[in-house]
């Protein structure tokens, strides 16, 4: 049904400017697993046990030919954007990563690609950081797709003998190999253990939040190619449409897209993204107090990686001058994955929550701990044991402290207040999130996890 009604959409809106040209089918060549160094870039070999949760990671090459877009009249706020097609034929290859149920069976039918954010020169799987464990659990399948020129040009870098077919020669390919991406997945079932998908949403964090804003307002309408949209992390403006000219500086998501879209944004994020604040009836905006643009939970990750690798900083962990932010963000960005889930099938949307409290748009409300106000709020956060900010300073990778937050534990004085004893403290946490878990916030096995820590912390 969302299908035909994205076709239908095509049809009654002149705005959009449909290419004229037929575009054959990518190509999807698996990439041998002991290609180079023998384990894909950003992947999750030697990172995360996989095969312990039942699932394989496994690299192809994506192939074709691509078009470029240019923009056609006058790019509004409202997102309701119209293209043109600026050149065809452009060939290209590149890489996807695909992490897949090992038991066909398992999986549920709902793909998530990833546009892999390249902000630090590298492939970053940012979303499938904070959400692989939701995703092993339910049976979904992912897609790590190298989007931009920085990303691929880096994978030739750390291994040629692996990548030295991968080009992509600018980022004005970026959307449509977005596009072919999903045509991919929806059209070769040997991606996903012999499975075709029912769903295939689109998610990208950061930089890559910036490309999907456009590519959601511009290419969707005529591309039709993902079921849903997790835009995550990003500021008002939205990225350009080719190479050498300016993006929008303020986009709102179109409210005629036909499909569901999931704005999921931190504290870090809201300052920057408060003129365009939306809740329609295909837009969801959640703005999860207490959280950073990135956090400890997934620079784990990252520096993991990053060791084995050694793409950033000679495979340094990343350090700045005061604790990370710790707050559990990946508990709502699983929630919100869930409800986008059921959404792009049809079903209820998500629920409506409140924005972050703020002054003018510019300032967060904080309270006595320093702890933002309003907002989605996580048991964590509730009943806290820290003050949660969104930026941090300092460190050894330029840039990225800005973007990590802080943790700054409360006194014990101020924690014994309040928390009398341990029993206090659990029973007030199991309370928060048994509420968050009602709100819609929080799923059943995060709340379980969460309070399973609660009881387990030395608090006070």
């Amino acid at each position: 049904m969302r299908r035909l009604l994205c076709l239908l959409l095509a049809v009654l809106l002149p705005a959009v400017v449909v290419p004229g040209t037929a575009e054959a089918a990518p190509t999807v060549t698996a990439v041998p697993a002991d290609a180079g160094k023998g384990w894909p870039v950003s992947g999750a070999e030697g990172v995360l046990d996989l095969a312990a949760r039942g699932y394989v990671e496994e690299e192809y090459l994506l192939s074709g030919q691509a078009d470029t877009y240019a923009q056609a009249g006058l790019w509004t706020d409202d997102g309701r954007w119209a293209t043109r097609v600026a050149s065809t034929g452009n060939p290209y290859t590149t890489r996807m990563v695909v992490v897949r149920p090992r038991d066909p069976a398992r999986f549920t039918g709902t793909v998530v690609v990833e546009w892999l954010n390249v902000s630090f020169g590298v492939d970053i799987p940012v979303d499938f950081s904070q959400s692989y464990e939701h995703f092993l659990r339910e049976g979904h399948a992912y897609v790590g797709v190298t989007t931009q020129k920085a990303g691929a040009d880096k994978l030739k870098s750390l291994d040629p003998a692996r990548y030295g077919a991968v080009d992509l020669s600018g980022d004005a390919l970026s959307y449509d190999v977005f596009s072919q991406a999903a045509q991919a997945v929806r059209a070769n079932p040997a991606l996903l253990g012999g499975r075709t998908p029912s769903v295939v949403l689109g998610t990208g964090h950061s930089q890559s939040a910036l490309r999907l804003t456009t590519y959601a307002n511009a290419i969707q309408p005529v591309r039709h190619a993902y079921d849903g949209f997790m835009i995550h992390g990003r500021a008002a403006l939205a990225a350009p449409i080719g190479d050498g000219v300016l993006g929008p500086l303020s986009a709102r998501i179109r409210t005629d897209l036909g499909v569901p879209v999931f704005v999921l944004q931190s504290e870090t994020d809201v300052v920057a993204s408060a003129s365009v604040r939306q809740d329609t009836a295909l837009v969801r905006t959640w703005e999860v107090a207490g959280t950073a643009h990135a956090d400890r939970y997934g620079l784990d990750l990252y520096d993991a990686a990053n060791a084995r690798d050694r793409s950033i900083n000679d495979g340094a962990p990343t350090t700045c001058d005061k604790p990370v932010n710790s707050m559990t963000s990946r508990y709502a960005e699983n929630a919100a994955f869930a409800h986008l889930d059921r959404w792009a099938r049809g079903g209820a949307a998500p629920p409506v929550a409140p924005p972050i409290s703020m002054l003018l748009n510019l300032i967060i409300v904080r309270d006595a701990d320093q702890n933002a106000r309003g907002g989605v709020r996580l048991p964590d956060l509730d009943v806290p044991v820290a003050a949660y900010a969104p930026n941090n300073s300092g460190g050894n990778v330029p840039g990225a402290c800005l973007l990590l937050g802080t943790t700054t534990p409360l006194s014990p004085e101020r924690i014994r207040r309040l928390y009398p004893d341990h029993a206090a403290y659990v029973a007030a946490f199991t309370a928060a999130a048994d509420r968050a878990l009602r709100a819609g916030y929080l799923l059943r096995p995060d709340r379980d996890e969460a309070v399973a820590r609660a009881v387990a912390a030395p608090v006070p």
